[in-house]
């Protein structure tokens, strides 16, 4: 029998021809119709049209007028993947079922079955076949990606027999079949299987072509920060390994005997943990000359590589291992013998990527994590050059990134940095590949944009699922750290040294939240761990105090050609400007370190609508205006009172006794969002943002006015159409888990405060005109804590002139 998973055979369906991707052709010897005793199907649906020369065939049953069908079509599905025939179509099943052929002259007769999928990489398709010359098992066909077997072999129609079945089935209950030809044969021949790769379709937008709206955007920067200068955040490279060393000294101890961390909270090891030491503590071994390390982390590479290798990863997670494994043999391989390296690489090289990873290519975030961990296997050489995994996710993805900002829009905020990051090492460590050019265009792009969404403490902005968790700061130390470095390498000195405060910005919102055994806060409050307090269901205590880690050990690697570079104003501490990008329904502004974020159309498991978040350069971010609250809130809050759907706003009256909060707007009520600036000045940015629809009680149109500056941030709400009382509400910072907010109401102010280690941080709301101001004694949970909602009460008619709300910070600031 021959066979070859990409071998080309002549004369077969598909020819290799020299400089062009093969693709099944009719063949020349194919007749013109059944009257030469020629069969050609092309196995789909009734659209589109088979391939020229073809005759369809889909799941009808067999009857001996058409002379061909399924024997039961129960279970049978039919594809369409676009493209040409037959390779763009199929029909697919998980049991075995048979399809027969009638009408045959006794004799030989050469049978042909193309089998594959354009997206897919996950078929076996096992044919069975009374007569097959030799008598032998037919083999199985595993086409990979894009890529079509071929399958030859003759046979015989017995004296008096007229008809053959052919028999379907998978040892992975997932057989496909797309063409099926039967022809005359004079001899019999052997066995053989062709594998035939087609193009891989691009699913990338005009990213190289389209107009790069960064460009304004920083060239507004750097003529802004021109002679302008920041408080040094302190911080070097070396800080990078002082963080990981806290952890991993705490990590260290809860390793088991096998190499597995074991998260204290959950008592077993949990996703992605492992690999994560792995690579932290790799790095600390390569860096800081931590030997004392050395067995710990090998153990737990040891480990990370069979779960990958045997599909057996925690929580099935393996699309997370690539990356972190692939850094961590680089940084171990030195310091062990020959054998051990050996095994983790015969680790790798021993599963197929199509087989092992979860998510489908192109699918998400967690498909870019694993295509980048399996481009660097290709470069370490431990997966062969041809696999075309990396390819196939990189082409799919392409839908994702924004052809404008580069961003990933997947949704969330934190999964627009995220897979970015590994995209940005792997292009930084000499990526060469497929998509390459596309690929590092959106990332210029999008790591551009991100420093104008930093908020002037370092955090990442709030927006979906996992925000709020450190990982999403150990992120932008990534990306600005590798973009740091091309910028040096590219001659722009300034340029790298804003990203290298963006960096730093974002490390050091990371050591506030530093426990004094030593790991993190998995998320930003102070709660204890064991009430998993803002967590999302697969939070947990292990996984997001490690992941980051591996993230900053990436980032370290990065630094080293910018140590040098002292931090010069970043976008986040100059402001001057206004930034709406309507994929993800954000809108952000800065002057001089005051800055606010706006959700248009909020996800209201995570985010309420409006205006979400105000801080202020120096200032805790925590004391209330930093996350909304949410009456049904998808992440993790302790159970009690329901709080309304609110960040910083207003309600109305749409029925007796009944006040709709603006926060609580389903996105599909809005007709049309409206941004437009007045003035952008780096120390006064105002713009009007307008929402109109018909959002109950006579209101067609919410128009917000906001006028920020390094001091305050002002908003003042109408409500078009609307005539009645009118309550604007703030959440308010009760306790966060460690402190409690001192909160005090004057006049037309509310004013909150919080003792922290380098100071007190003062924050007050002012409602001027409001009737009366008070704060609930209710407590709600968000991700940072437990907040109590302040209200101000306005009369009839004051929605028409509009409610005003000032934000200010008090006293000089200091982190």
């Amino acid at each position: 029998m021959e066979t070859g998973r990409r071998a080309f055979l002549a004369g077969t369906l598909g020819a290799a021809v020299a400089g062009a991707v093969p693709v099944w052709a009719a063949p020349a010897w194919a007749a013109q119709g059944r009257t030469t005793g020629t069969l050609r199907l092309d196995f789909g649906g009734a659209t589109p049209a088979p391939a020229p020369g073809y005759v369809r065939a889909g799941t009808e049953t067999y009857t001996e007028a058409r002379g061909y069908g399924w024997v039961s079509a129960a279970g049978l599905k039919v594809r369409d993947r676009g493209g040409d025939a037959p390779q763009r179509d199929f029909v697919f099943g998980t049991d075995a079922r048979v399809f027969r052929i009638g009408g045959l002259a006794p004799g030989r007769h050469r049978l042909r079955v193309l089998s594959g999928d354009l997206t897919f990489a996950d078929h076996f398709t096992r044919l069975t076949v009374p007569g097959v010359d030799g008598g032998e098992p037919l083999p199985v066909l595993h086409p990979s990606y894009a890529q079509f077997a071929e399958l030859t072999a003759t046979l015989v129609v017995p004296e008096g027999g007229t008809r053959i079945d052919v028999t379907l089935d998978s040892p992975a209950g997932n057989w496909v079949v797309n063409a099926l030809v039967l022809e005359p044969a004079p001899d019999p021949e052997p066995v053989r299987v062709a594998f035939t790769d087609a193009p891989i379709r691009s699913t990338w937008g005009p990213i190289l072509d389209s107009p790069d709206p960064t460009a304004p955007l920083l060239d507004g920067h750097r003529s802004r920060s021109a002679g302008g200068r920041v408080r040094p955040t302190g911080l070097r490279r070396s800080d990078y390994l002082r963080l990981i060393t806290s952890e991993v000294d705490f990590w260290k101890a809860e390793q088991d005997a096998d190499g597995a961390i074991i998260d204290p909270y959950r008592n077993r090891e949990f996703q992605y943990s492992t690999p994560a030491f792995a690579h932290a503590a790799a790095a600390l071994v390569a860096y800081a000359g931590r030997r004392d390390l050395l067995k710990a982390a090998a153990l737990a590479l040891d480990w990370s590589a069979r779960e990958l290798a045997e599909r057996t990863a925690a929580d099935s997670h393996e699309d997370f291992y690539a990356p972190m494994l692939a850094h961590a043999i680089r940084l171990l391989e030195p310091h062990v013998p020959a054998t051990r390296s050996a095994a983790w690489k015969h680790d790798i090289g021993r599963f197929e990527p199509f087989l092992t990873y979860r998510s489908a290519v192109g699918n998400n975030n967690w498909n870019i994590v694993a295509a980048s961990g399996e481009a660097l296997f290709q470069k370490m050489g431990l997966r062969v050059a041809s696999d075309r995994y990396p390819e196939a996710s990189f082409a799919a993805q392409g839908r994702h990134f924004d052809t404008s900002y580069g961003l990933y829009l997947e949704g969330p905020m934190p999964y627009d940095h995220f897979p970015r990051l590994w995209l940005g090492d792997l292009i930084a460590r000499g990526y060469t590949g497929p998509y390459r050019a596309e690929l590092a265009e959106a990332l210029r792009r999008a790591a551009i944009t991100s420093l104008f969404m930093q908020s002037p403490n370092g955090e990442l902005p709030a927006g979906g699922r996992s925000a709020h968790h450190q990982w999403n700061e150990a992120e932008q130390c990534v990306t600005y750290e590798v973009f740091a470095a091309r910028a040096l390498a590219a001659g722009d000195r300034e340029m790298a040294a804003f990203f290298k405060r963006g960096a730093h910005l974002a490390l050091r919102s990371m050591f506030r939240w530093v426990r004094p055994s030593g790991e993190m806060q998995v998320v930003k409050n102070w709660m204890d761990p064991a009430q998993s307090f803002g967590y999302e269901s697969y939070s947990g205590h292990s996984q997001y105090n490690l992941l980051p880690m591996s993230m900053l050990a990436i980032a370290y690697e990065h630094a080293a050609t910018t140590e040098d570079v002292k931090e010069r104003p970043a976008p986040a501490d100059t402001g001057g400007y206004l930034l709406h990008i309507e994929p993800l329904h954000k809108v952000f502004a800065n002057a001089g370190g005051g800055y606010v974020e706006i959700d248009t159309a909020g996800d209201h498991h995570y985010d309420a609508t409006g205006f979400i978040r105000a801080h202020f350069s120096g200032h805790s971010p925590q004391l209330g205006s930093s996350d909304s609250l949410l009456a049904a809130p998808s992440y993790r809050v302790p159970d009690g009172p329901k709080p309304p759907t609110t960040g910083m706003g207003v309600a109305w009256l749409v029925g007796p006794g009944q006040w709709r909060h603006f926060g609580e707007l389903e996105p599909s009520l809005t007709q049309d969002v409206v941004v437009h600036p007045t003035r952008l000045r780096g120390d006064d940015v105002r713009f009007t943002v307008r929402y109109d629809g018909d959002f109950g009680g006579g209101v067609t149109a919410v128009e917000e006015r906001f006028t920020v500056t390094p001091r305050e941030t002002r908003v003042t709400t109408i409500l078009h159409g609307y005539d009645g009382p009118v309550r604007r509400v703030v959440p308010v910072l009760s306790h966060d888990g460690r402190t409690p907010g001192t909160i005090q109401v004057q006049r037309n102010e509310v004013r909150v405060w919080q003792q922290g280690e380098h100071g007190t941080s003062k924050l007050a709301y002012g409602m001027p005109g409001a009737t009366s101001l008070q704060v609930g004694s209710d407590e709600y949970g968000n991700h940072n804590g437990l907040m109590r909602l302040a209200a101000g009460e306005y009369p009839e008619g004051a929605g028409t002139a509009g409610v005003t709300l000032v934000v200010a910070p008090h006293g000089d600031g200091r982190l």
